[in-house]
């Protein structure tokens, strides 16, 4: 029972395609963010994470997107939390 505990991936590191990947959870916020938005929406925004908090930081259009933008990140398997302190409104 011991092994299989230890050999189960936390949610915040699986990857895109089930893979361990220490920044597994920001690669799939990302994802999701490419799979809603332009990429001229985009510009400008970069996801991280600190454990299971997603992390965003640049500058987005309005209040409405970073809205979407944090309900779409607490989607994820794995995320807790969102922090918004880096981020800045155009």
């Amino acid at each position: 029972m011991t092994s299989s505990l230890l050999s189960k991936i936390p949610p915040e590191r699986v990857g895109l395609t089930g893979e361990y990947d220490h920044s597994g959870l920001a690669k799939r916020v990302l994802q999701a963010f490419q799979a809603e938005f332009s990429s001229e929406e985009l510009e400008g925004v970069r996801v991280t994470q600190r454990g299971k908090i997603v992390v965003l930081l640049g500058s987005v259009a309005d209040d409405h997107m970073l809205a979407r933008l944090v309900w779409i990140a607490l989607r994820a398997e794995g995320a807790i939390g969102v922090e918004t302190t880096g981020i800045r409104l155009k």
